[in-house]
C-alpha cells in the first residue's frame, strides 16, 4: 500500500486491523482453542479483496501482458518465434514471486494454451513446476468461456449446450406442473438463455455456421416445449423474442457500442476511427486495420468496425 502511495494514517489503519487476530473454529457449541493468525485477511470483510489487490499487483513479468481477476492471473504475449519465445519466464517468475509472498503456485491448475493458425507456430514445450509437467493444452477455461488454440470456440458452444440439456428437462417439468407460457419463458430466458449468451461479445463474431446452428437448435428444443403446436417462426412471434443469432448479435452490438461511447474505457483505443474522408462516396466511421487472415476479419473489433461502417 506504501508502494501505491497510500496515506500512511490508513496504512496505520490497515495494519491495525490485520495484527494481532485470533481464531477459532466452532463445532455447535463447542469451541476450539484460538490461535494466531499469521498470514490472510479476515474472510467476508469488504476489505479483504481490496487487501489482494494489493498484495498481487506487483505481479508482472517481462515481455509479457497480464490480466488479473481475483486470485486468477493469466499472462499472454505474441510469439514471433517459437524456438526463441518461451512461456517458461513467466511461469519460472509467478513461481518465484509466490514463493517470495508466502504462496505456492498450483502447477496443477496452470495450463499453457499456444493459440495459432499454422502448425509451423506451434509451441510444444513442457514445462516442470513443483515435480508436475505441465504439457500444452488444446483448450482452456477463462473466466467462464472456453478458448481453444484455433479460437473456434467449438469448444465452448458444446460445453454450454451441455449444461443447457438439464435446464430444459426442468422446463419440461415445469410445464407438466402446469406452469403457465409466460411463467415457462420466463425460466428460459433466466436459466437458458443467459447461458448460451454469456459473454457472448467475446465470441459471438468467431462462430462458425454449424456451431450457431447448434445453439439455435437448443432455443428451438425450449420454445417446441412451451408450444409443441407451432412451427418455430410461430412460438418466436407468439412468445416475443428474436431467434438467438439476433439475440447474440444485439448483446454484442451493445457492447461495441459501450466501448466507442467511452473514452475512458480501457479498450476504446482499440476503435480505430477514419478521420480522413477523401471522396464523399466514402464516408466511413471506422478504418479497421487490413486482416489478413479470416480469422482476424471476424475478431470483435474488426467485425463490428466493418459492419457498422457508414
Amino acid at each position: 500500500m506504501r508502494k501505491s502511495g497510500i496515506n500512511e494514517n490508513i496504512i496505520t489503519i490497515v495494519d491495525s486491523f490485520l495484527s494481532n487476530r485470533k481464531q477459532c473454529v466452532k463445532v455447535e457449541d463447542v469451541f476450539s482453542m484460538y490461535d494466531d493468525v499469521l498470514v490472510g485477511a479476515p474472510q467476508g470483510t469488504k476489505l479483504g479483496p481490496l487487501l489482494w489487490l494489493f498484495y498481487v499487483n506487483d505481479l508482472e513479468v517481462n515481455d509479457f501482458n497480464v490480466v488479473k481477476y481475483a486470485d486468477d492471473t493469466t499472462f499472454y504475449k505474441p510469439v514471433v518465434n517459437p524456438e526463441l519465445d518461451s512461456v517458461v519466464p513467466a511461469i519460472t517468475a509467478t513461481q518465484t514471486w509466490s514463493e517470495q509472498n508466502s504462496m505456492t503456485l498450483n502447477a496443477e491448475k496452470t495450463e499453457i494454451l499456444n493459440v495459432f493458425l499454422s502448425y509451423r507456430n506451434r509451441y510444444d514445450d513442457d514445462v516442470l513446476v513443483n515435480d508436475v509437467c505441465i504439457k500444452p493444452t488444446d483448450c482452456v477455461k477463462f473466466l467462464g468461456v472456453h478458448i481453444d488454440n484455433h479460437l473456434s470456440f467449438s469448444v465452448n458452444v458444446e460445453k454450454s449446450i451441455s449444461k443447457c440439456d438439464s435446464r430444459i428437462f426442468l422446463l419440461r417439468q415445469l410445464k407438466i406442473l402446469g406452469m403457465d407460457v409466460k411463467g415457462l419463458k420466463t425460466f428460459y430466458c433466466s436459466n437458458i438463455r443467459s447461458l448460451l449468451s454469456y459473454a457472448a461479445p467475446a465470441w459471438f463474431s468467431m462462430l462458425s455456421d454449424t456451431d450457431m446452428g447448434k445453439l439455435e437448435k437448443v432455443q428451438h428444443a425450449a420454445t417446441r416445449v412451451m408450444l409443441p403446436h407451432l412451427d418455430y417462426e410461430e412460438r418466436l412471434q407468439v412468445l416475443d423474442i428474436p431467434t438467438l443469432q439476433k439475440f447474440l448479435l444485439d448483446i454484442s452490438e451493445r457492447h461495441f457500442y459501450k466501448i466507442v461511447g467511452d473514452v475512458s474505457h480501457p479498450l476504446h483505443n482499440r476503435i480505430t476511427f477514419n478521420y480522413c474522408r477523401v471522396s464523399s462516396r466514402n464516408h466511413t466511421t471506422y478504418k479497421p486495420q487490413r486482416a489478413r487472415t479470416q480469422k482476424r476479419s471476424k475478431s470483435f473489433f474488426q467485425f463490428f468496425m466493418s459492419r457498422h461502417n457508414r
